[in-house]
Parts: structure tokens; sequence; C-alpha cells
């Protein structure tokens, strides 16, 4: 988007490579596919971090200029690294609105489409992936989500198997009270899956339509009120990023990472930090048609400003070049 619009020069050489590390912990031994060099200038070293856990990779981090990394705790960054670790944001799944040759080249070279059982791919552009405030809207609360198998890897930590049980029984349990409590004002439960029917079938979606992506930010432009909760290794789900990038009201689990600008709950989002406080916010923003609405601009203000991707990466390449100076 930035090369687009003449504010940057773009050129990109891709390189097929296997960034496999079977020598760290289970949930970071393909973390690096989630990473991503960009050489600015010739000569600054800006590097993206965009996977679930807190973890930096060290090794990358101590031959780049800047980290930018999506999960960031300062707590958790090691004193020697904090002048060149940043928080890089919320995050979503979004293309720009025209596919490119940056991304025909990527395709060609990692085989990257995604399946769509029908055939008739979805394409979650900017355009498509973003609503200006509506204070007018009627809908209740969605909240459609998934349960995570705690053992679909033989090689996983105690720990982490208890982190997604955790996850799948605070998700199951505040679908059936949203739904309880809210009737046909609610639409929402577990995505459909073998794992999900088999342990929670009290609080799947009632088809499996209603998860298909399309379908799914249909809905997103009805509904008033998102809810979401926490993702894998305490992160901040991608659901977050699509709330604020549709300018929704929002009922969230308090934020375990940090992320750029003033971004805070009781602005941006209700927090709450078990299922009968989530009813509980839930009831807070649909009684409260100001709330609602200010939350709604807040998040469109806050869009704009660090989420929006021209606006998230123009950010981090001005931190890039004046922490070079």
């Amino acid at each position: 988007m930035l090369h687009g619009a003449g504010e940057i020069k773009v050129s990109q050489e891709c390189r097929p490579a296997n960034h496999f590390d079977a020598t760290r912990p289970q949930h970071l031994r393909d973390a690096r596919q989630m990473h991503l060099l960009v050489i600015a200038n010739r000569n600054i070293r800006l590097y993206y971090d965009c996977h679930d856990s807190y973890e930096i990779d060290e090794s990358a981090a101590g031959q780049v200029d800047c980290y930018f990394k999506r999960s960031f705790a300062e707590s958790r960054i090691p004193d020697s690294l904090k002048s060149k670790v940043f928080p890089l944001g919320l995050n979503y799944e979004v293309y720009s609105n025209q596919i490119d040759s940056f991304e025909q080249q990527r395709v060609s070279s990692f085989q990257a489409q995604s399946h769509d059982p029908d055939g008739l791919r979805f394409r979650p552009t900017v355009e498509k992936m973003q609503a200006v405030p509506n204070c007018r809207l009627e809908r209740g609360v969605l909240f459609i989500t998934r349960a995570w198998d705690p053992y679909d890897h033989p090689d996983r930590s105690e720990e982490k198997i208890a982190e997604r049980i955790h996850i799948n029984e605070t998700r199951a349990r505040c679908v059936e009270l949203l739904k309880r409590e809210f009737g046909d004002r609610f639409l929402g439960g577990l995505v459909h899956t073998d794992y999900a029917e088999r342990n929670y079938p009290h609080a799947l979606l009632p088809n499996t339509q209603v998860s298909r992506k399309k379908n799914y930010v249909e809905l997103l432009r009805g509904y008033v009120v998102c809810v979401g909760t926490t993702g894998l290794h305490g992160s901040i789900g991608w659901k977050m990023g699509e709330y604020v990038a549709f300018s929704r009201a929002i009922v969230a689990e308090g934020l375990s990472y940090q992320v750029p600008g003033d971004f805070k709950p009781g602005q941006n989002f209700l927090k709450f930090h078990e299922p009968k406080r989530c009813v509980n916010a839930v009831h807070e923003l649909l009684s409260d048609a100001s709330l609602r609405h200010d939350m709604m601009i807040k998040n469109h203000e806050y869009y704009l400003s660090y989420l929006k991707p021209d606006a998230m990466i123009r950010r981090t390449l001005e931190i890039g070049l004046s922490n070079r100076k």
C-alpha cells in the first residue's frame, strides 16, 4: 500500500526455506514461519515477529536494528534487547485491495494459496475488512470462536495442554451463558471440528456455514457488540484486530500483552476475567448507547492510526529510521 501510494519504493526477493527448528520447545519450533526480515534504505534491518507467544528470537534480535513483536511483554524482554524491541500491535488476516506483482511472486514461490472447499475463495481485503462506526446497528452480540485440541501433538508440554483446556472451557462457558442470557440477540458458538463436536456439543455454532470467512465478515457488519477471548500462549486474538477494524463495541478478556498507542479497557473494550463477568459487560454495552458509540469512535480512530496496514507499517518504518540516527 505504501509503495502504491508512492511513499516508499519496495523490492522483494523470495527465497523458499525450511525454518523448522527441532531443538526448540514444541510451540516455538515453527515460530520463524511467522517472522519477516525487511531491509530499509539498504542497511537498516527491521524484523517483524507475529508469533502468538511472548518469546523473543534472541539470535535474530541480535542481528537487527529493530525488532517488532506482536505479543509484546516488556517484562519478558532481556535487558540487552530492550532498546530495539517494540510492540507491533494487533493483527488479523487482511490483503491489499488488488493482487499486485509482489503477492503474485510470493504465491508463485511459496504456493501460499488458501484452500477453499467450495472453490469460492473469499479474499479479505483492506476494503472489505473495515467499517466506520454505525451507532444505529440494532443486532446484538456476536462471538464465533474455536476449541483447540490439547492432545493433537504428542510433544506438547503439560503446561500448554492445560492452557488449551482452560481456553476451551472459558470459551464454551461464555457461549453457554451468552446464549442463555440473550437468546435470539446472540449469535455464536464453537466452530464445528471433530474435537469440538466430541467435547462441547452444547456450545457449537448453529451450523457450519456461519463460520465461513465471507459469512463471518458479513455478520461483523451487522452486530454491534463482539466478544473476544485470550488466544494461545496468552496472545491477543485475531478477532480483536477484526473488531477494531470494524469499529465494533467490544467485550474481551484482559490483555496479556501491550500494543502501541492509547488502547485500553473502559475506552476501547470492556474487560472480563471470567464468563459471568462477560455477560455483565455485554449487558452494560447493550444498555448504554453513549458508551457503545464512544467505544466505536475510539476503535475507528485507533484503526486509522495504528492498525490499518499502511499506518502500522509506516509507524514501524519511522521507528526504524529514527532508531538508527
